[in-house]
């Protein structure tokens, strides 16, 4: 009887994908991601009130949520902010196509000033949140903490600089869909650092949404009537 080994079985042969197939597959994922919020938000638009809070596309936290899960794909930081750029120009890009092609009057007419406004906006803001999400994903201890407040902060700063005291009329909360969408933002803000971050990153994850909200929430009112004048200006 032979005292020799037996062969090892054939392993399945696992092809791991190319730096280039990544790449594509990437930045195609953000492309094709950002034209759908862009798509979703000019939707959006089209359906009358408060039908349209049904698709929040043109809400600033979808924005900068899609960025930021769009970084938070990426296998480094780098890459991370570049799919948030991508994925948020494109989305600006699908948004004003749709205007030109469907649109009528004013908003045809100055549809390509305000591309190039809202696509500035993109270059700083998709970088910025997308280099979060990619943080978030490969960070650890504070850093990681700020990725995560990074979008908190943006999602309570909007529903508290927009709900205004639309906020604290209770007895009429339930009778105005707009503040109701304002309020699901802030609760979701506020349970992000719980929902992403460890047990014992939660604490400075509080800390920083808390900080970052209250500045947030004074500058993105009068930071938001400033790009929009910009944009409608042609």
């Amino acid at each position: 009887m032979s005292q020799s080994p037996s062969p090892a079985p054939d392993l399945p042969n696992v092809r791991t994908p190319s730096l280039l197939g990544r790449a594509v597959g990437g930045f195609g994922a953000s492309i094709l991601g950002g034209a759908a919020i862009g798509a979703g938000a000019w939707l959006s638009d089209q359906l009358d009130y408060p039908l349209g809070l049904v698709l929040p596309a043109n809400t600033i936290g979808v924005w900068v949520g899609a960025a930021f899960a769009l970084g938070a794909s990426a296998r480094t930081i780098p890459t991370g902010a570049l799919r948030g750029l991508i994925g948020l120009l494109s989305a600006v890009a699908a948004y004003y196509l749709l205007i030109a092609v469907f649109g009528v009057g004013v908003r045809v007419i100055g549809a390509s000033h305000a591309a190039s406004i809202w696509g500035f906006v993109a270059l700083v803001a998709g970088p910025a949140m997308g280099g979060a999400g990619a943080v978030w994903r490969h960070g650890h201890g504070w850093p990681r903490a700020f990725a995560v407040a990074f979008l908190a902060a943006t999602l309570i700063a909007e529903g508290v600089a927009f709900g205004g005291g639309r906020l604290v009329a209770f007895a009429e909360l339930a009778a105005d869909p707009g503040a109701l969408l304002l309020v699901a933002e802030i609760v979701l803000g506020a349970a992000l650092p719980w929902l992403l971050l460890a047990p014992g990153e939660r604490a400075r994850g509080y800390l920083a949404t808390m900080a970052l909200a209250v500045v947030a929430a004074v500058a993105i009112g009068p930071v938001t009537g400033v790009i929009r004048e910009l944009a409608d200006r042609f």
